[in-house]
């Protein structure tokens, strides 16, 4: 598809709940330990006009329906705030300073207070019919592939009843995850292609992980996209949950308007669900815009210096990790290992010195560079029992210099550490001449390669000689050349005598 000739306008919402102790406007546990629910209650949703005098649209379409909502109450996790029978507390601080340091992570400004409003919910999963939400951040962005996308709003917000059962005229919500704090992201329509957008909302879904309070596991995160071509109209399709679908439903979004416009009729303003095969179906009419309104019974929260500064500080540091994670990334690490590594703190140190030396020596291979600043020692300590607390940066910088100098070779690093532990005071030079350390040229490894194939005649009859063949080499040639030249000038002289 030619999106740009298409005029393509996406932008995304993406949803992450917090991992705090206790939900946004209470006190009330957010770990989902409460198995059974206690008691549950029964509510109608009726609409009446608003300050305008208008009745929502969307709000007529639910009504209609007629449906019975049912929600069940946790003993520990829901309260008579989720009930709507008490007002909300004050807004938990831990969650808070959470948002407003994904907020500052996405380079957004922060307001001068902290303003909670009602946002109005139809479809039964708030018992009061409203959400609560804050702004915390305006007037961001994120750099893609295909360039800049803005981020026009991250709001603090708490997040809407879990669906248990869903039948023709009735829902079962559980109010267990109603109030849980969930940080919403907002996208400007600058996303120009499906795979743009995947590669946002991965880009977003790294950032919020980064503030290291991101829940993890099947609800705790989904991605809503607005989505609308030249001659149609903005579709809302809420509830993608898997990253790799995204492209599919644009798309999909995309053919969908295109038929509508095809056969002369107009594409209505609608609010869709994501569909497990990229799908979408109809949930209701898209909400007017007066769906916002203040909550009365929270006051504002003055954001002063000393909140921002420590959310800049975090940000600092979680940038400083994301930086570390994609240098591991380079190395060929997978992201979940490159974040295992991070947890050590002993690591720290260790990829530091692996950037310098990286950086110093270019010719010398960088997980090779990794391997010996990182796992040698360990292997060292098991080997020889030896005090690898002894190593400091100057024994593996002199070791890898001589690498890069190829006047030993990588076989050889293990023995030279291992000296190092035993006598940290000596220079490399004397710790490789007292090792008997000298390499050898490519010809007169071919010399010693020649001679232990002449002694094993009887080994070129089997399937792989090389793999016998090779061990009795490296033990003639170990440490003085490195092992995959040996293989190479092994198999070439293994072919020249099947050949002959």
């Amino acid at each position: 598809m030619d999106y740009k000739e298409l005029g393509l306008k996406c932008g995304l919402e993406v949803h992450r709940q917090l991992a705090t102790k206790h939900k946004l406007f209470c006190n009330c546990s957010a770990a989902f330990e409460d198995k059974e629910p206690v008691f549950d209650v029964k509510r109608k949703l009726r609409v009446v006009a608003g300050e305008s005098g208008d009745i929502d649209a969307a709000a007529a379409y639910e009504v209609l329906k007629g449906r019975t909502f049912r929600y069940k109450v946790y003993v520990n996790e829901s309260c008579a705030v989720e009930l709507d029978e008490e007002p909300p507390h004050g807004m938990n601080p831990e969650a808070i300073e959470t948002a407003l340091r994904i907020a500052a992570m996405l380079n957004c400004r922060i307001p001068d207070s902290i303003e909670v409003m009602r946002k109005t919910v139809l479809d039964g999963s708030a018992i009061s019919g409203f959400q609560r939400t804050a702004l915390v951040g305006v007037n961001g962005w994120i750099e893609t592939s295909l360039g800049r996308v803005g981020i026009e709003n991250v709001n603090i917000e708490e997040d809407a009843s879990q669906i248990l059962k869903r039948e023709k005229h009735s829902v079962t919500y559980g109010l267990n995850r109603l109030g849980i704090p969930l940080v919403e992201i907002g996208t400007a329509p600058d996303i120009k292609t499906p795979e743009q957008a995947k590669e946002a909302a991965e880009k977003i879904g790294s950032i919020i992980a980064g503030s290291g309070m991101a829940r993890r596991g099947i609800g705790t995160i989904r991605q809503d996209l607005n989505v609308s071509i030249k001659g149609g109209t903005r579709a809302e399709i809420k509830g993608v949950q898997e990253l790799r679908m995204i492209p599919k439903i644009i798309e999909n979004e995309i053919i969908r308007q295109q038929s509508i416009i095809k056969k002369g009729k107009t594409v209505q303003k609608e609010v869709r669900r994501a569909e497990a095969d990229g799908t979408t179906s109809l949930l209701r009419p898209l909400s007017g815009s007066a769906r916002l309104y203040p909550e009365t019974d929270v006051p504002p929260i003055e954001v002063t210096q000393e909140i921002i500064s420590r959310a800049a500080q975090t940000t600092e540091k979680e940038r400083e990790i994301g930086s570390r994670i994609k240098f591991l990334e380079g190395l060929g690490f997978e992201k979940e290992k490159a974040r295992q590594i991070l947890k050590g703190h002993a690591n720290d140190g260790r990829i530091a010195l692996a950037e310098r030396l990286i950086g110093m020596f270019q010719s010398v291979e960088k997980r090779l560079v990794w391997g010996i600043i990182a796992e040698m020692p360990k292997d060292i300590r098991t080997r020889f029992n030896s005090k690898t607390e002894n190593l400091d940066d100057s024994h593996f910088e002199s070791v890898i210099r001589k690498l890069a100098e190829k006047q030993i070779s990588k076989e050889a690093v293990p023995d030279i550490l291992n000296e190092f532990c035993k006598s940290p005071e000596k220079e490399i030079n004397d710790v490789i001449k007292s090792l008997g350390i000298k390499t050898i040229s490519v010809d007169e490894l071919r010399k010693t390669i020649r001679k232990i194939i002449g002694s094993h005649k009887d080994v070129l009859q089997r399937p792989s000689p090389e793999q016998a063949l090779m061990g009795l080499v490296m033990q003639e040639v170990r440490g003085k050349i490195p092992g995959d030249v040996v293989m190479k000038v092994l198999k070439e002289e293994l072919e020249k005598k099947t050949a002959g």
